[in-house]
């Protein structure tokens, strides 16, 4: 996951559970993170069809949190934006006859399979309540 995907997820609903009675605009999401309006929108669109969160269109409208922030692991939320490897992309065709190249995706694979698994139990026991409490 060596991309934003985590980080913007996590500003998005930091914020929405600082302001549990208020359905928040995504423009206003947008300057809160100082991006592009576009990509807080596709957040959303995610963080919406993983079921963190329900959207209203109109001048009252907005986003805000489906669940309690208290049940909403940083775990679920990494799950939700995952998509590639922590360590990074394997080799397409390593040398098969060179004894690091036969064997190095094996290795890696397991690696980060290992390191994922550390990640995930960190995360499991951290709720969004949890982490909103620092700001």
């Amino acid at each position: 996951m060596n991309d934003r995907h985590f980080t913007v997820s996590m500003h998005i609903l930091t914020l929405l559970a600082k302001n549990l009675d208020q359905w928040l605009p995504s423009a206003y999401i947008a300057g809160s993170l100082n991006l592009n309006p576009v990509i807080v929108r596709n957040e959303l669109t995610n963080l919406q069809k993983h079921g963190f969160i329900e959207t209203k269109e109109g001048k009252k409208g907005g986003s805000r949190l489906l669940k309690s922030p208290e049940k909403i692991a940083l775990s679920e939320i990494y799950l939700s934006v995952y998509n590639q490897s922590l360590v990074g992309k394997l080799l397409p065709s390593p040398n098969p006859l060179c004894c690091v190249g036969k064997k190095i995706n094996q290795n890696i694979r397991e690696l980060n399979e290992t390191i994922e698994e550390v990640v995930f139990k960190k995360l499991e026991g951290v709720t969004l309540q949890d982490f909103s409490m620092k700001f």
